[in-house]
């Protein structure tokens, strides 16, 4: 499995964090297993390290959701994190939880990535939305 793949995955299970109450370890393992069953039907290979990559992410990004999610109202010009579609904010916040806690992925990257799975679920103007934010975070920390 890519690390673009993988990194799909991730989204899909941050994507479904405000709609549990109690957001558990067991929820990842289960999609896991479901995503190994789907695999191994189209013959694909998803390994430790896949699996470790999505993990990391996403509970990674879950235990830095508050500040994530200030880092993402600081930025917002007129307007509510309540209001962000689920899709751009999932996106938003696993390149911000990547941007400042993941070591090996570069900034570029990680905004690059995200751009590009918002033009596959999000609206039309999604990527542009996660694109000028998350640049926006860049050039003010740098």
């Amino acid at each position: 499995m890519s690390r673009h793949t993988a990194r799909i995955h991730a989204f899909h299970l941050i994507f479904q964090f405000p709609f549990y109450s109690d957001w558990a370890l067991c929820r990842i393992d289960d999609y896991l297993k479901s995503v190994q069953d789907l695999e191994e039907h189209l013959q694909v290979v998803v390994d430790d390290n896949d699996t470790s990559f999505i993990i990391n992410e996403v509970t990674g990004t879950f235990a830095k959701l508050q500040v994530l999610d200030a880092i993402i109202t600081k930025y917002l010009k007129n307007w509510e994190i309540e209001r962000i579609a689920k899709v751009d904010l999932a996106l938003l916040r696993l390149a911000l939880y990547e941007i400042h806690h993941v070591t090996d992925i570069s900034t570029a990257t990680s905004i690059n990535e995200v751009v590009e799975i918002a033009k596959i679920y999000g609206t039309d103007e999604s990527s542009a939305f996660i694109n000028g934010l998350l640049g926006q975070v860049v050039r003010e920390n740098a």
